[in-house]
């Protein structure tokens, strides 16, 4: 049963990375600047990494879980920065 949820956690790992992709690519191409940060893309990295991780523990594939603990880290951080740095009023959900 437990290797049944990490096979699913690596599926939905690969979709929260295709998402956040797909969310950056089409937030560039409305917007016509690719200095323009999606803030979701990076919420679905986060949840990729999140899944990943809890996988690859399911699995005790340590050093993929090294890694991507890791990028999880590291793409806290960046959310971070990018939200420091929204204008002030700027809203995730909503306008």
């Amino acid at each position: 049963m437990i290797k049944t949820i990490g096979s699913i956690l690596v599926f939905v790992a690969v979709y929260f990375d295709l998402f956040s992709y797909w969310k950056q690519i089409s937030k560039t191409l409305r917007e016509k600047n690719s200095a323009e940060v999606s803030f979701s893309a990076y919420i679905m990295k986060i949840l990729h990494y999140l899944c990943s991780t809890i996988s690859l523990a399911i699995f005790a594939n340590w050093v993929g879980f090294g890694m991507e603990f890791a990028a999880f880290i590291v793409c806290l951080i960046t959310l971070a920065i990018v939200a420091h740095y929204k204008p002030k009023g700027w809203k995730l959900f909503g306008k």
